[in-house]
């Protein structure tokens, strides 16, 4: 039995997409003894195995789905601090148009919209060289702050 190269050409590529020879054969009606002898006479499991680690995977430009996760819960963060920016510049108007005896009474609200306020404006971090630790870790859509400072040693007196 005389085959064409076309023929041969859709073995092989069956073969390499990892139909087995004699399967080939049978579904071609082709003899599997004529199958198998040329694909070890022409070495096709060799031809197959080399091109395979010829083929070298392109690196991914995609990012990973932690990368994803990061980058949107910063991009929430992001968010969610110009809003309470907002709210807290409208506040200070309020604030600000109080009686001075006022703002005393209500000091623990003011204390609480200024803990907000220096959150959203990154105010709580202290300059370098100021001997400061903040450690921030994300929890449950929380962010907990961990300062640690040096503590002041009194100058003696003269």
């Amino acid at each position: 039995m005389r085959l064409s190269k076309d023929t041969w050409d859709q073995i092989k590529a069956g073969y390499a997409a990892g139909v087995g020879l004699r399967e080939i054969a049978r579904k071609m009606n082709v003899p599997e003894g004529t199958v198998l002898a040329r694909a070890m006479r022409e070495g096709w499991t060799q031809q197959i195995a080399a091109a395979k680690k010829a083929v070298v995977i392109p690196q991914s430009n995609a990012i990973t789905p932690l990368q994803s996760i990061a980058a949107v819960m910063q991009e929430r963060g992001e968010r969610y601090r110009e809003r309470v920016a907002g709210v807290s510049e409208k506040v200070i108007g309020h604030v600000e148009s109080m009686h001075p005896d006022e703002i005393l009474t209500r000091s623990s609200q003011f204390e609480k919209i200024d803990t907000i306020a220096r959150r959203a404006f990154g105010l709580n971090e202290a300059a370098s060289g100021q001997g400061a630790l903040t450690l921030s870790v994300l929890t449950n859509h929380a962010i907990v702050q961990v300062k640690a400072t040096v503590p002041t040693v009194p100058l003696p007196r003269e």
